[in-house]
């Protein structure tokens, strides 16, 4: 019967350990089907060699010390009561186990540290970045490679060394009297006091390591006014360090002499002469220094100290290179300005994506199983001229599915993907307040030949989060058209194919899920498409980078791909400022995925960062350089919003480069606030097309900008501007204003809207019971010298979800106006006359008209019974419209 126990115990391992196998199994397939074999290779190669080294290291320091100090215990023995008296038998005992033990221990250790592959891979493969710290001298890629991996081993030194000494200690205690005490140390033989003697010399070896360690890491901690070292640090600290290295080493040195001259006397004395001074030199004489030295004089003691860290702190974010420009704004525009600068005002953008997310949904899901995730922004030559164009992917969310159609056939094998892009222009608006779509509809349809879409299905994208398995014996849906539905078959190179009974019971016990296992639907010719989603798409090929919250959606060559921004980060920049969980930041690398096939690209778009550079030497193959990028992906290619904030709130205290300015905070700035939706906050940055000032170039590009005011102040002191178009992409550029005259910030033209009468009398109007104001971003455009601001209204009906563009507010110089249409509302601030747009009068005579004038004001009456005030706004509109016609024609 025991073949049966064995067979019941090799059932239940398999159980327990088959679901991690099929993970691995299938996580293999994954980065075979993506062409990165190597990428899941190496971090499971990293952890292995280092699980095999620290657990070697372990299992070295306690076996070998126990088992000389249980030399010391007497032989363990049994007793067995013979007839002819008591016999005393030798028995292993502890001998026995010891070896298991500490093999035990060391595959604890071992496997604790496998999450630090990462930087044992960056220790092997570090590459100087060029820049030296103030202090030491040493490459900045010593502090952000090298020093993490160090510390590590000499703590796992210091604790298994530590941990082995006492073990020793308690053996040897035990070996020299019946009742172990402390006092037993002094009666140990001379063979065990040598052997404590030399781990005690060990771990001071170690010791001194460390000491020499925390010197690096005062340029990578906070003690005092700044991060990184300060003149405490410098003038007592790090003497005191210095001081305790030697000390530490003499005293090790004594030690490991004490297995030959058998006295303590020397290196207790040493010893003690350390502890004294770790005591007095590490934790009080800093403290004095600070408070007598420093506190009277902070400033001209710490002003090197401050001026390090403002330098290290704009490199380690890239604000280094940031080109300041002075900026005078006009109080007019100059004549002509309007025409000269069409292409910028053509691409002010009016439709607030909130807003416009809303719209789509309501005009474009088409069904509701359809959905758009988010609205992006980007540029696209259309005829010759670059136009921003806002985009959303209509995504297929099968949880949208009627109850009794989501069964595992229809979520997993039918509807599988989603259908197409809707886009359009930022700054056009239909008469009924709603945008003019240039990409649209199922099939899709596009009024420019460079938005054409021959592959619109998406089978990556932002919601697609559940697995879907492709080419079976069901067809996909497609698109609905009419009453009936088109299906299609699954073409591109992604997904795992399902062949064999192994991969279906793989993956049927990765996902939970037997039916992948059983169903009679899959073939040996289907593909089963996993981890869809782009973000945990890039995330699983790279997860040591950092990823922007915002993907966007490329039209390019009549496909469509995802652009996903990549950034790389450490928390060991010397005497840089820490923002979260890093103080360096760069954004190194563009991940483009494509939405149909699938593929994932990384493309390196910062070669001079080092620690993309690492991870290149790392990972062999999975970094291509930017030149790479087909051109008609990199003309799309921005610079994040991410990115940018976070660059953005330092640089509103780090601009004060002057460390005496920067000590008492005489310029800290601030992101400039606005109201959205009646409620403030903070400006978002925002893309906008125009020519920035002082630039050589003569024509418009696309530029990322930012508003920023003084510390808990509304007007404006500076914008910031973050240049998008190659060879400029990455570019930071400051705009100041000037500080004896007061340019106005978002919230005062808030303010100034909020006191006109004409406008606070129309959004109190539109704004009561049935309908809801919206305003959108408040935009400030640089224009020729001068500033535009440019505020979109949108009402909202209370039984609706469908938000209309209504009106539009310009604020320049001292006047501010509101119209139906930007031009309207830019010719009455600049009191030029608007170019006439009105709509197309229905045909036939003056009684046509007063029909149709009739037919608008019953229109207007119904919709103001039933409170959509919205609605009725509109056809109050279209008859005014009318009756001028009317007017016009008698």
């Amino acid at each position: 019967m025991r073949w049966r126990a064995y067979l019941l115990a090799f059932l239940a391992a398999a159980l327990v350990v088959w679901p991690t196998v099929a993970r691995w199994y299938t996580d293999w397939l994954w980065f075979v089907e993506l062409g990165y074999p190597g990428v899941f290779w190496i971090p499971f190669v990293s952890r292995a060699g280092l699980f095999s080294f620290v657990a070697a290291v372990v299992w070295a320091v306690l076996y070998m010390n126990l088992r000389v100090a249980i030399r010391a215990l007497p032989p363990p023995t049994r007793v067995e009561l013979r007839l002819d008296g008591t016999r005393y038998v030798p028995r292993p005992g502890l001998r026995r186990w010891l070896g298991v033990g500490c093999a035990a221990a060391a595959v604890l250790a071992g496997l604790a540290s496998t999450d630090r592959w990462v930087s044992f891979q960056q220790f092997l493969h570090a590459v100087p970045a060029g820049e030296q710290d103030p202090i030491f001298g040493r490459d900045v890629s010593f502090y952000m490679f090298r020093l993490p991996f160090w510390r590590f081993l000499q703590h796992l030194a210091w604790g298994w060394l530590l941990v082995a000494g006492l073990a020793c200690v308690v053996v040897y205690l035990a070996a020299a009297t019946t009742r172990p005490s402390l006092r037993g140390l002094l009666r140990l033989p001379p063979s065990a006091r040598a052997h404590l003697s030399l781990l005690a010399g060990l771990l001071l070896l170690v010791r001194a390591a460390g000491f020499r360690l925390d010197a690096y890491e005062l340029l990578t901690s906070q003690r005092g006014l700044v991060f990184g070292l300060t003149y405490a640090d410098a003038h007592a600290r790090l003497p005191a360090l210095q001081l305790l290295v030697v000390l530490a080493l003499v005293c090790a040195g004594l030690l490991l002499l004490n297995t030959w001259l058998r006295t303590l006397h020397f290196a207790a004395a040493v010893l003690g002469v350390m502890v004294a001074s770790w005591f007095v030199g590490v934790g009080l004489v800093p403290a004095a220094v600070q408070q007598l030295v420093v506190a009277p004089a902070e400033l001209s003691r710490e002003e090197p100290y401050l001026r390090a860290h403002i330098d290290a702190t704009l490199r380690a974010y890239g604000l280094h290179a940031a080109r300041t420009i002075r900026f005078e704004p006009q109080d007019r525009l100059p004549a002509g300005a309007v025409q000269r600068q069409r292409t910028t005002l053509d691409n002010i953008r009016l439709w607030d994506y909130r807003p416009l997310l809303e719209t789509f949904r309501q005009l474009q899901s088409l069904r509701a199983y359809y959905t758009f995730a988010d609205v992006d922004i980007d540029r696209y030559r259309i005829g010759g001229r670059q136009q921003q164009l806002m985009l959303a992917v209509r995504e297929l969310d099968a949880s949208r599915l009627p109850p009794q159609a989501r069964t595992w056939v229809n979520q997993h094998l039918v509807y599988t993907h989603g259908y197409g892009v809707v886009a359009a222009p930022v700054h056009r608006v239909s008469e009924e307040g709603l945008p003019e779509l240039w990409l649209r509809d199922l099939p899709p349809r596009w009024e420019a030949p460079e938005l054409r879409v021959d592959r619109p299905e998406v089978y990556f994208g932002e919601l697609t989060r559940t697995y879907a398995i492709v080419n079976t014996r069901v067809p996909e849906f497609d698109y609905p058209r009419g009453d009936e539905n088109v299906t299609t078959r699954y073409q591109g190179r992604a997904g795992v194919p399902l062949r064999g009974w192994l991969r279906r019971l793989a993956f049927a016990t990765r996902f939970g899920d037997w039916r992948i296992l059983l169903s009679t639907d899959i073939t040996p010719e289907s593909r089963i498409l996993f981890a869809r989603a782009v973000p945990e798409r890039a995330r699983r090929l790279a997860p040591f980078l950092r990823y922007d919250r915002d993907p966007y959606v490329v039209v390019a060559d009549g496909r469509l791909f995802w652009v996903v921004d990549a950034y790389t980060t450490t928390d060991r920049y010397p005497y840089s400022q820490p923002f979260g969980p890093f103080n360096y930041l760069r954004n190194s690398v563009k991940a483009v995925v494509d939405a149909y096939h699938g593929d994932v690209r990384f493309y390196v778009a910062d070669p001079a960062d080092p620690v993309i550079r690492v991870y290149d030497r790392i990972f062999p193959g999975l970094f291509r350089p930017l030149e790479e990028l087909e051109p008609s992906l990199r003309s799309h290619l921005r610079y994040p919003v991410d990115l940018f904030e976070v660059q953005a709130q330092v640089y509103a205290t780090y601009h004060m480069r002057d460390p005496r300015v920067f000590y008492n905070r005489e310029d800290v700035w601030a992101v400039a606030n606005e109201i959205f939706a009646d409620q403030p906050q903070p400006v978002e940055p925002y893309y906008v097309t125009l020519r920035l000032p002082g630039s050589p170039s003569e024509e418009p590009e696309f530029v990322l900008i930012l508003p920023m005011t003084p510390q808990r102040r509304d007007n404006m002191v500076a914008w910031l501007a973050a240049r998008n178009d190659p060879p400029h992409l990455g570019e930071l550029w400051v705009f100041t204003f000037p500080k004896d005259r007061v340019v106005f910030g978002p919230m005062q033209v808030e303010s100034r809207i909020n006191q006109d009468p004409y406008i606070s009398q129309q959004l109190t109007l539109w704004n009561q019971q049935g309908s809801r104001v919206i305003r959108g971003n408040l935009l400030v455009v640089p224009v020729e010298g001068s500033l535009l601001y440019v505020e979109p209204i949108f009402l909202q009906a209370e039984r609706s979800q469908l938000p209309e563009l209504r009106r539009v507010v310009v604020a320049h110089g001292p006047r501010v106006a509101m119209a139906a249409t930007l031009d309207e509302a830019l010719a009455q601030v600049l009191e030029e006359k608007p170019a006439p747009q009105p709509p197309a009068p229905p045909p036939g005579g003056s009684r046509d008209l007063a029909a149709e004038a009739l037919r608008r004001y019953r229109q207007a009456q119904e919709l103001l019974r039933r409170g959509d005030l919205a609605g009725f706004q509109r056809e109050l509109e279209a008859l005014g419209r009318l009756l001028e016609e009317l007017a016009g024609r008698r």
